[in-house]
């Protein structure tokens, strides 16, 4: 696939901010004809640049997020702590970052108790040295 350009990097930002957006809304913000914009968004998927379509919950009981900034025990590494993370559905993304930190997971859950029990099951993972929590107080931008 060729690199991505302008074009396609603002169709995606379009995309991830409201993916129900017609192809004649994005032709018209790009200043392409639909056609174009239609290819572009076949070649984005075929690409696996676009994975997937997606409906993300508006406000209205909006459930606790938090970030676990998570430090592997000696010997550990994210393959070994992954498995676990994977298999609790409050865990909503996971990311393997270098420096002091090992890991940010993002979780959520609807209520502060739940939030701490989740955090205790995975402070307790082996494999898992120690978790900060960093709650979540407001979402200024997920492009998601």
């Amino acid at each position: 696939m060729k690199p991505l350009d302008a074009t396609d990097r603002t169709l995606i930002a379009l995309l991830q901010d409201n993916a129900r957006l017609s192809t004649v809304a994005l032709a018209r913000a790009v200043g392409l004809a639909r056609s174009s914009v239609q290819e572009r968004l076949q070649r984005l998927e075929s690409a696996g640049v676009i994975a997937q379509y997606t409906v993300r919950l508006g406000s209205g009981g909006d459930p606790l997020q938090a970030w676990l900034l998570l430090r592997y025990a000696d010997g550990f590494s994210c393959d070994d702590v992954m498995p676990l993370l994977a298999a609790l559905p409050a865990v909503r993304t996971c990311h393997s970052v270098a420096g002091e930190i090992d890991m940010l997971v993002l979780v959520q859950a609807d209520t502060p108790s739940e939030l701490a029990d989740l955090r205790e099951k995975i402070v307790a993972f082996k494999g898992v040295d120690d978790v900060t929590t960093m709650p979540v107080l407001r979402v200024a931008l997920d492009r998601r």
